[in-house]
């Protein structure tokens, strides 16, 4: 199951990504995944650099040579984790946005909510959208069927 909303702030002109999706693993496997470096190089990034604490620095590379700094804002093991985020878009402008995840049982596995806020940009909140979808359903992937779909063309 996953479920996918966007969301439109009329008063801010904001966008933000909503999207949900349910793991046969338990709630810690799931949130390891988010939160240890290494599980996060096998569904996400090509190199990953993360102190799993509030306050805590990541790097964190893609396949590609994208790159990305910031910190985790919130950090409630096996619960919640945020992390800041600072895109340079193609026009050159800077965006910042905060990426939160929370983790929950559910039945006999875990539900995983991800809530990007922050977007004041269409095309880079449409390009983040499907970039989460493609991900997270790769994370699932990688944990319920240890199978990973990236391709060595993945940006």
């Amino acid at each position: 199951m996953s479920t996918i909303l966007n969301r439109v702030s009329e008063l801010s002109k904001t966008f933000a990504i909503e999207q949900s999706y349910y793991f046969k693993s338990a709630p810690e496997k799931v949130f390891n995944a988010l939160t240890e470096p290494k599980s996060l190089e096998r569904w996400f990034l090509s190199k990953a650099k993360l102190v799993p604490k509030k306050g805590g620095s990541f790097s964190f590379d893609w396949i590609g040579g994208y790159h990305m700094t910031g910190n985790v804002k919130r950090f409630e093991p096996n619960k919640t984790v945020s992390f800041s985020w600072t895109d340079k878009l193609e026009s050159g402008k800077v965006a910042k946005t905060l990426a939160s995840f929370e983790v929950s049982g559910k039945g006999k596995g875990t539900l995983l909510r991800l809530h990007h806020t922050g977007f004041k940009d269409p095309e880079h909140f449409a390009e983040c959208s499907s970039r989460w979808g493609y991900y997270l359903t790769n994370m699932k992937s990688v944990l319920d069927h240890r199978t990973d779909l990236r391709s060595k063309y993945d940006w």
